[in-house]
């Protein structure tokens, strides 16, 4: 109880020297502006900000970046001390109904247009006729690789299909020293995107299935999918082909990592890093399905209760600068790419590697000369990357059971496990979505 008050006051003391004095800044209107991007995107963030603040004299954006910022929202907004301005993943936004403020006046108070965005991205943002959120990005999984050790190993021909995956960690795992432990696999057990981004290319569908009219289910037994997806991860840890290291991310920038899942965020400590890699789209169990399943979720621009109308109007100024304003023109997170004359989303699609929901920068020469971003598009009818679907109120509960599953299945599972064992092994997974499911009905 003790560590749990000594947690909440240091939140309570974050977001009070986060959020006091967010009226003015040497004369300018203050946005506090809160998320998650503590990653080597965060940098990029950061520095296209600070270039906002610094190309008029209206308008402050003053940013938290933190791995606390779930904890800070739910801390701050009940007593309207949170930010103005938050990036939130289109799936959480259920979670704080009633805290969020609808933008759906953004389009006559800024340049933007509602038709220049994917409306298929655009429509997950609304309400009924409201407007809660504006595209920030679409979270790519994809896989990397490690091309200097792809060719030590011989190897010619990218993964498409898991098999694919296994056969190249192997090869790739035999260079190992006892000076540099390489691995052909780096797979996540610890991290809910990266490991459900392969779970579900196995053809599974989402943890909880359903919906309001017909019911929810759990979607974990019976699942042959979702079966194969589990055995396959267990096999490449068991053989020792994948570390059980929770931070991959360092050892694929130190060139440990034949072939890895991520997004866009570790793109800028790679290219930081030296190291020879390259960007494709992530197999499935068929490999000639690529375009059928989609690569990752929706993040916004959303703002909260918090906000007064001065800071929302001043949100709204930053919003449509980061669509239409000129970005860093020298940024140095990537590689070989000129972004004189870029608008920030622009630049920041374009470097992170991160598909982009605003059609001007979509259409842009600059965008589609980049041919990872435009091969790594999906189908317009491809699945969307999650662990339930887009906008369900389950989506915290399968994260959070998936996050413990995955963990314990890779640890504790059995050697060479069947279907059988993986079915047996579910059992209290299952129980555990169906009692969130139940608790919702009641």
């Amino acid at each position: 109880m003790k560590k749990f008050l000594a947690v909440m006051l240091a939140l309570t003391m974050l977001v009070g020297l986060t959020a006091v004095g967010a009226s003015a800044e040497g004369g300018k209107t203050t946005v506090v502006f809160w998320n998650s991007w503590t990653g080597g995107d965060g940098e990029a963030l950061q520095a296209l900000v600070t270039k906002f603040n610094e190309s008029q004299d209206e308008v402050f954006v003053d940013m938290t970046r933190t791995t606390s910022f779930g904890d800070m929202l739910q801390t701050a907004l009940p007593t309207k001390e949170a930010a103005d301005l938050i990036l939130l993943n289109i799936n959480d936004y259920n979670r704080y109904d009633g805290y969020l403020r609808p933008i759906t006046d953004i389009f006559e108070n800024t340049s933007l247009k509602a038709e220049d965005f994917s409306n298929a991205y655009l429509s997950m943002a609304y309400k009924g006729e409201e407007l809660y959120g504006i595209p920030f990005q679409i979270s790519t999984y994809m896989m990397y690789y490690n091309k200097d050790l792809f060719a030590a190993a011989g190897i010619e021909e990218l993964p498409k299909t898991f098999a694919d995956w296994t056969a190249a960690a192997e090869k790739i795992s035999a260079l190992s020293t006892a000076d540099k432990p390489i691995y052909g696999s780096g797979l996540f057990y610890c991290y809910n995107g990266q490991n459900q981004s392969v779970i579900q290319r196995f053809g599974t569908d989402y943890l909880i299935v359903g919906d309001e009219e017909n019911g929810f289910k759990a979607n974990l037994l019976d699942n042959q999918a979702l079966a194969d997806a589990l055995i396959w991860m267990k096999n490449l840890y068991d053989a020792g082909y994948n570390p059980k290291e929770r931070d991959i991310d360092s050892m694929m920038a130190a060139g440990q990592i034949g072939v890895m899942t991520n997004g866009g965020w570790l793109k800028g400590s790679l290219d930081a890093s030296g190291v020879n890699y390259g960007i494709a789209k992530l197999p499935t169990a068929k490999g000639d399905d690529l375009d059928n399943w989609a690569l990752g979720d929706l993040n916004c621009f959303m703002m909260t209760t918090s906000a007064t109308d001065e800071t929302a109007k001043a949100a709204y100024k930053f919003i449509d600068w980061w669509f239409t304003g000129s970005g860093l023109e020298a940024q140095e997170v990537t590689q070989n790419v000129d972004y004189s004359g870029m608008t920030p989303n622009a630049e920041w699609s374009i470097s992170m590697c991160y598909l982009n929901a605003y059609l001007p920068t979509v259409n842009s020469p600059e965008y589609q000369a980049e041919k990872v971003l435009v091969d790594l598009t999906p189908s317009e009818t491809a699945q969307v990357q999650m662990f339930t679907a887009p906008g369900t109120l389950f989506f915290s509960d399968a994260a959070s059971v998936q996050a413990d599953m995955v963990e314990n299945w890779v640890f504790n599972g059995p050697v060479n496990p069947t279907y059988d064992d993986v079915q047996d092994f579910l059992q209290n997974y299952q129980a555990d979505l169906e009692d969130y499911i139940a608790e919702y009905y009641n």
